[in-house]
């Protein structure tokens, strides 16, 4: 995960705009250009963290639905409105490739280009980013 940005979005469900570097994975980038349905149908995801040299990262898992791919991305960039965001279900996460996000820096900037992406619904929120943000003192 390159980055992550959050549209919080009145009256509708926000969306976690998650970028990710799709440039060495050819059947990702197949599933970018063949999904078109919005939330998609053939795909789910789940949020969840890990730790790297005792810092908390939040990870998210794509998961296609009866099997098939997986990915995982990690950021240590969790900052508490993300934290929050993740725990607000259900909420829409698009995964944005890097090369069509280009230098947009907020998810208004990006929306115009969600046809390039993939979008899904998340409605279980995470224990483990719960944890995490019970932690914080911020």
């Amino acid at each position: 995960m390159t980055r992550w940005m959050l549209w919080a979005r009145e009256d509708e469900l926000s969306i976690i705009v998650v970028v990710v570097d799709d440039s060495a994975d050819d059947e990702l980038t197949a599933i970018f250009a063949r999904e078109e349905h919005v939330p998609s149908a053939s795909f789910g995801g789940v949020w969840g963290s890990g730790q790297a040299d005792g810092y908390w990262l939040v990870a998210f898992q794509l998961v296609e639905l009866g099997g098939g791919v997986e990915r995982q991305w990690f950021t240590s960039n969790i900052h508490r409105p993300l934290l929050e965001a993740v725990l607000d279900v259900p909420h829409l996460v698009a995964i944005v490739p890097e090369e069509i996000a280009g230098d947009a820096k907020t998810a208004e900037e990006i929306a115009p280009r969600f046809g390039g992406s993939l979008i899904l619904e998340v409605d279980t929120a995470s224990p483990q980013v719960a944890e995490i943000l019970a932690e914080r003192d911020d």
